[in-house]
């Protein structure tokens, strides 16, 4: 029995080895091995350590997304999606200059080593640091109101913003403003505007990276109605005994343009500034400036701010004279 069992032995090992090939070139036109790649991004873990820290941290080349080719039976790739497989990159793995090694896995089968390749091996990342900067929002009028009428300022319902983000971008921030339109107005313009930074050059930083507390803030334009005012001017007290006002007080200005809410503006026909001068025991001739940009009523400013506005009040105070009659003497005619 032995000797026919090793009877041509060779025969025996190649007819083996020729059944085995066969088999394999048969699994091969039912079942080839292919390959199949997909688009996997990459799960960064533990990023809190860093940004617990108060880190900034950015993805740099796109390094974050891995192309995955897989290579296995057809059969095998016929049940295997983007979504069996995982590329994970662990920061307590970085290396130096601050590059993740980026690890694979397929959860369908047991696909591994060179039959499992992405396209890069690390996810490299920039560090810095988180800044937080607080700045004032200022607004930016374009346009002039309506003939008649002019600006009488702006206001921002919350008046500044924190910005955080990168310390590199943060840094050039230089001002922060809305742009509010009042072309051809006649009353105040309120609307809801999207805060724009700029930097010291005037350009504007449109960089993602930087976080703001408030995107958009409501802005008020002040349009104030301009008219023209004569005004009155009056004294308090009387001249000292045998004195007397000689003629009617003067001044040397007597109209002005003033501006302020239309509102305002309907009660008044002239203005009228009383007790501007006390003129009490006066023996002599009084003159005194008044401010009138401090002594307008409320709600009432000048309208053209490079207007005279110091006005020169003038009284003049004379003696009486007694006439003279020839009775003096008892003299007779």
């Amino acid at each position: 029995m032995a000797k026919r069992l090793t009877e041509n032995i060779g025969l025996k090992i190649l007819a083996v080895l020729i059944a085995a090939v066969l088999w394999l070139v048969a699994t091969n036109i039912n079942d080839p091995v292919s390959k199949q790649t997909y688009n996997v991004p990459v799960t960064i873990e533990n990023l809190n350590i860093l940004t617990n820290n108060n880190k900034y941290v950015e993805v740099l080349d796109n390094t974050d997304t891995v192309r995955v080719t897989v290579r296995a039976a057809r059969s095998v790739l016929a049940e295997i999606s983007d979504k069996n497989i995982t590329a994970v990159a662990n920061v307590e793995k970085m290396t130096e200059g601050n590059y993740i090694p980026i690890e694979l896995s397929c959860s369908k089968a047991s696909i591994e080593g060179d039959n499992l390749k992405g396209d890069k091996d690390y996810v490299r990342v920039n560090i810095e640091n988180i800044k937080r900067r607080q700045l004032p929002i200022s607004v930016v009028v374009t346009g002039e109101p309506a003939e008649g009428y002019m600006l009488g300022g702006s206001t921002t319902a919350q008046n500044a913003v924190m910005l955080s983000g990168p310390e590199s971008v943060v840094s050039t921030v230089s001002t922060v403003s809305v742009e509010i339109d009042a072309n051809g107005a006649t009353s105040d313009v309120n609307i809801s505007l999207p805060i724009h930074l700029y930097d010291t050059d005037g350009e504007e930083i449109t960089d993602t990276r930087i976080d703001k507390s408030i995107s958009d803030v409501s802005t008020t334009a002040v349009i104030w109605q301009i008219k023209g005012l004569p005004i009155e001017y009056s004294y308090t007290g009387e001249p000292a005994e045998g004195y007397y006002v000689d003629g009617n007080l003067k001044s040397t200005i007597s109209y002005i343009s003033v501006a302020g809410k239309a509102s305002v503006l309907k009660n008044y026909q002239k203005i009228e500034l009383n007790d501007v001068v006390d003129i009490s025991n006066a023996s002599r001739s009084i003159e005194e400036v008044i401010d009138l940009k401090k002594a307008l009523p409320d709600g009432l400013v000048f309208a053209e701010a490079d207007a005279e506005s110091k006005a020169v009040i003038t009284i003049n105070i004379a003696k009486i004279v007694e006439e003279e009659t020839n009775e003096d003497n008892g003299e007779e005619e």
